[in-house]
């Protein structure tokens, strides 16, 4: 009686986990919807700013949901990371300091992105890991 009580608590935690999960990628799908008009903007002003835009976010520009992180990834690294770190060992300083300089409510979007992502990430692992400790025992 009592193992099949913990079996159901185990299931129940397990569903509950899977559903945060799936419910973080809808997250990140509104998010990259809501996120796509502050892109373009922000892409305008750099654009006014350096008469081009960085390479990997044109390769990335119009490629969708499942590549909308590596299209970001230009800004977002110039946000979070040093001038002169590794991460950005290969990124003009003018472009960053240009892009830390915008005003936080120009680059919400891409705070708000990475803690959404990060997020997703971290409920994903979470399952796996609970799936394979305590539901394959």
């Amino acid at each position: 009686m009592e193992n099949k009580f913990f079996s159901d608590i185990k299931e129940m935690v397990m569903a509950i986990l899977i559903a945060i999960a799936l419910l973080s990628t809808l997250l990140c799908f509104i998010q990259y919807l809501i996120s796509k008009r502050h892109f373009n903007e922000t892409c305008e002003v750099f654009k006014d700013k350096f008469k081009k835009l960085p390479t990997q976010v044109m390769i990335y520009q119009h490629s969708g949901f499942f590549f909308s992180f590596m299209r970001d990834s230009f800004f977002i690294i110039a946000l979070l990371a040093k001038e002169k770190s590794f991460y950005t060992r290969d990124m003009n300083v003018d472009e960053i300091k240009f892009i830390k300089s915008l005003p936080s409510k120009k680059t919400q979007w891409i705070k708000i992105k990475v803690i959404v992502t990060l997020f997703s990430f971290i409920s994903y692992l979470t399952a796996l890991i609970y799936y394979l400790m305590v539901m394959r025992s």
